[in-house]
């Protein structure tokens, strides 16, 4: 007996939905990732008191200076913390660090 051949469908509403949330979804992580690596490398680099001299120092430095900039408006966001780091450099480091401990909780808060 010969297979029957089913035309092809075009993808439904809700398939492309799907597509463009778990695209907009990756999208989003990657940009997270590729920001809080940069936000880990100025600490370390602040720590490790690597000045903007070096290629590295003045790259990943202009790269995260608008990140920085909010926090250093508030009052001891000067004080050095360690090597060359600031408390606003830390706060920024601590915020990379609990934001996905804040949507895994938001998540285990709306399942149950």
């Amino acid at each position: 007996m010969a297979k029957r051949i089913e035309a092809s469908r075009p993808p439904s509403r809700r398939g492309a939905q799907e597509i463009r949330s778990q695209l907009a979804l990756e999208l989003g992580l990657n940009a997270y990732a590729v920001i809080g690596a940069l936000v880990m490398l100025r600490c370390l680099l602040l720590t490790l008191s690597v000045g903007d001299r070096l290629w590295i120092g003045r790259v990943i430095y202009r790269a995260t200076r608008l990140l920085v900039l909010p926090l250093t408006v508030l009052p001891g966001a000067n004080r050095t913390v360690l090597g060359s780091l600031t408390l606003a450099d830390a706060t920024l480091l601590a915020a990379v660090i609990l934001v996905p401990i804040g949507i895994l909780a938001l998540g285990k808060a709306n399942r149950g």
